[in-house]
């Protein structure tokens, strides 16, 4: 029978994932993002806000990796996990990474669905400069280079 991991065990295994992947060293990193998902899906299960945050990490890291499928797949687990969370912030940044894994694809339609899917109030600025994690369209429409940022 296998060992369930505890919270602090899971959130371990997440922060070494980051540091392997802040070092380049994204086969190891990706190795332990997998271990951190496997540990907070058995602990916490799929939909947790913590499963969700791995998820889209590991997503992130595919979308390095240039692989795009991979990276689909994860960013789409953390979207469905994170609908119901009550972070709006973290939704708004899994829409905006999967519009541009998107448009990396080639695929302006989806992009642009995705991103929309945040209205009113939750869509995430393309500009990783961006302090604002969440904007409504409004706003985003007034910027250039985020003229909407303080």
């Amino acid at each position: 029978m296998a060992q369930v991991m505890s919270f602090e065990d899971s959130r371990v295994l997440h922060e070494e994932a980051k540091d392997l992947e802040n070092q380049g060293r994204l086969a190891a990193a990706e190795h332990k993002y997998l271990e951190a998902i496997r540990a907070r899906e058995s602990g916490l299960g799929p939909d947790h806000y913590t499963t969700a945050t791995s998820y889209d990490s590991l997503g992130e890291l595919y979308f390095k990796m240039e692989q795009l499928d991979k990276a689909e797949e994860y960013l789409n687990k953390a979207l469905h996990a994170r609908k119901d969370s009550g972070f709006n912030a973290d939704l708004a940044m899994t829409r905006d990474s999967l519009g541009r894994l998107f448009e990396m694809k080639g695929d302006l339609k989806a992009a642009q669905e995705i991103r929309l899917k945040g209205l009113h109030d939750n869509i995430a600025c393309g500009n990783g400069s961006c302090l604002r994690l969440q904007n409504s369209l409004k706003e985003l429409s007034k910027c250039s280079v985020c003229k909407v940022c303080p």
